[in-house]
């Protein structure tokens, strides 16, 4: 027992949605602890300065083009990731994203777009990777949601209902496939400052001082304190915790 429960040196890990945001920082974050990550984005061109940041730091990558709400090219990617690395130990569903929208005012076609977008492609993913992790004995799965899916935003009730949807997906998911030995958690994250959240969500400084005083910590997330996180449900440290939710917030819920 002790720290070295916490490694991930030698993982297979794979994260989606990587090219920018906490994305980008997870794969670089668990690069620089050892791990091999499997990395992709809908545009190349965007992947190439992380995957050569990543082999600067002495870290092995593969960069892989790829749309999550399409199943073919999600099963491409896990195939490529297997062949490339000759399993996969860990998957993190990262990609999604939203916009601010009033209910009333949303289309059916974009409630779908943002529910396929941050639902319908965890499951694509799951669904491509668990047959690798079946096979191999084991694997972890950690799906990342957001405090949006655990209670009500004003603005976002598609995207929370969406990631509402990816906690309880994640807890039937723990269920079906411990049989496999595959650990499947979530991750709840506050409003964590990254470029888009900064342009998007802290439009000027009364609205960060606002959150602030919300959280009982009295600060912004980091992409660090998410990596934190993964990095514990990535590793044997959490070996006993499957079908949870860790809300990394700051206290925001209370």
């Amino acid at each position: 027992m002790g720290l070295q429960n916490f490694s991930v040196r030698d993982r297979v890990i794979v994260v989606t949605g990587s090219s920018q945001g906490i994305g980008k920082a997870l794969a670089i974050g668990l690069a620089k602890e050892g791990a091999k990550v499997a990395i992709n984005s809908r545009y190349m061109e965007k992947l190439q300065p992380i995957a050569e940041e990543i082999k600067a730091l002495g870290g092995k990558v593969l960069a892989f083009q790829a749309d999550m709400r399409n199943y073919d090219e999600v099963a491409a990617f896990m195939e490529a990731a297997k062949f490339h690395f000759g399993r996969i130990d860990v998957l993190i569903n990262n990609a999604g994203g939203s916009f601010a929208h009033q209910l009333e005012q949303l289309s059916a076609n974009g409630f779908r777009a943002v529910v396929e977008n941050n639902l319908h492609q965890v499951f694509h993913v799951c669904r491509a990777v668990q047959p690798y992790m079946a096979e191999q004995g084991g694997g972890t799965i950690i799906n990342i949601s957001s405090v949006a899916g655990l209670r009500g935003f004003p603005g976002l009730g598609a995207y929370g209902a969406a990631k509402a949807g990816v906690i309880n997906l994640t807890q039937t998911l723990a269920i079906e496939w411990a049989k496999y030995n595959i650990r499947v958690n979530a991750i709840a994250p506050g409003l964590i400052v990254t470029e888009g959240s900064e342009e998007v969500l802290l439009p000027n400084e009364e609205k960060k001082r606002e959150y602030e005083a919300q959280t009982l910590v009295g600060r912004l997330g980091t992409t660090e304190d998410v990596l934190n996180a993964v990095l514990y449900l990535a590793s044997d440290a959490s070996s006993y915790v499957t079908g949870q939710t860790l809300t990394v917030d700051g206290g925001y819920l209370h």
